[in-house]
């Protein structure tokens, strides 16, 4: 398939098989799915259409999130996981959407709004465990959730942590759960009951099973991606995961460059020998990594061809001087599958010296979405889409 400049290709299919992946891992508990920043990328309301009826609350950062879910058809619960701005509040009420509560002012505010317009609202309370970030600090969390419940219009619908090092500190993160224990203790001493409890991120449902409690927040593994630890070969997963995102360019330009010559901004390349250049209609302004500069490769005709030169916001160039048969038009995989090749987002990461989270996340709202399904194309969503959904 081709399709303009740059797309993404979302597999549907793979995305369906993760969720059903996850389900079985997590005995069919409650899933919370993480679809903040455009779900990874994919498409917002894409991704909360396709799988709203296997997802019991999709896990978003925004009001603004929320409202297009909602705007897109969406009725699943939605919780807003990042502090709100009181200016918001009004807006949780008019849209059905439930907060995160990390502090008194805003507990008040949400309460005091809620007896004025003569109705009640859903909230999760966050506990600091140990990330350091937002939350209730654990030692105060008992009787600031208990306080927090009593309040007129408000429901304690969860009370939940989040564990920065699932992935690499396993003794801390027990930890925060024998702290957040503590915490469950306290709120049944004080008759606090019938909230759902969470904790478990993706790397904490995969590596840490008493985590799982009422409800799992994954996001990660849903789009096919395992955390790094499970690339390094000291762990490994049950989970049979497909990636879900493709990134394909295409060949604009081809050039014969003699030995010696400088290549892009910078002059941060010359070439070593006779060279042939193809320049490839993607760059940093698509969400292309710039520090793949003289390090990344792409998958050109069954082989992989080095970046060379710098990232340009809309321009790269690989060195294609041993790959056959190379044309104009050739379609190009930066992320993905093709010709038996696979450049995971794990990969490209490593390279970019980043996370694979941030190598989907940034994918840019001009490159379009392509939804395929059984190998076909079953929708697309460009640049005029996204700033035009209502």
């Amino acid at each position: 398939m081709e399709f303009g400049r740059i797309w993404a290709e979302i597999n549907l299919d793979a995305l369906n098989n993760n969720l059903n992946e996850v389900r079985r891992y997590a005995d069919n508990g409650k899933v919370m799915l993480a679809i903040k920043a455009d779900a990874y990328g994919h498409g917002l309301r894409e991704v909360a259409q396709e799988v709203a009826d296997r997802v019991d609350i999709f896990g978003v950062a925004s009001t603004e999130e929320g409202i297009s879910l909602r705007l897109g058809g969406i009725k699943n619960a939605i919780l807003v996981l990042s502090p709100i701005p009181y200016r918001e509040i009004p807006a949780l009420f008019e849209h059905n959407l439930t907060p995160s509560v990390t502090e008194t002012e805003f507990a008040q505010r949400l309460s005091r709004e809620a007896v004025k317009r003569g109705t009640s609202i859903g909230l999760h309370v966050e506990v600091d465990t140990g990330m350091g970030r937002t939350g209730v600090d654990e030692a105060t969390a008992g009787d600031f959730v208990a306080a927090v419940a009593g309040l007129p219009g408000l429901d304690l619908e969860g009370v939940f942590t989040h564990f920065p090092a699932a992935d690499s500190d396993l003794d801390f993160t027990r930890h925060q759960l024998q702290l957040y224990e503590r915490v469950m203790a306290r709120l049944t001493w004080l008759g606090v009951t019938g909230y759902l409890r969470h904790t478990a991120n993706t790397a904490g449902f995969l590596n840490v099973p008493g985590s799982r409690y009422d409800l799992i927040r994954p996001g990660l593994v849903v789009y096919g991606i395992l955390p790094d630890s499970y690339q390094s070969g000291y762990r490994t997963s049950e989970l049979k995961l497909a990636p879900v995102m493709s990134l394909r360019s295409r060949i604009v330009n081809l050039r014969d460059i003699p030995a010696g010559r400088s290549l892009s901004y910078e002059r941060s390349y010359f070439t070593r020998r006779d060279s042939r250049i193809a320049v490839i209609t993607a760059g940093y302004g698509d969400g292309y990594p710039y520090s793949l500069k003289n390090r990344g490769k792409a998958v050109v005709r069954g082989s992989r061809a080095p970046i060379v030169g710098n990232v340009c916001m809309d321009l790269t160039m690989l060195d294609v001087t041993d790959v056959p048969d190379v044309q104009i038009g050739d379609v190009v995989t930066l992320l993905g599958s093709a010709d038996g090749d696979t450049i995971t987002a794990n990969e490209l990461a490593a390279w970019a010296e980043t996370i694979p989270y941030e190598i989907i996340c940034r994918v840019s709202p001009r490159v379009p979405r392509v939804y395929l399904r059984g190998g076909k194309v079953e929708k697309t969503r460009t640049l005029l889409d996204h700033y035009n959904h209502t």
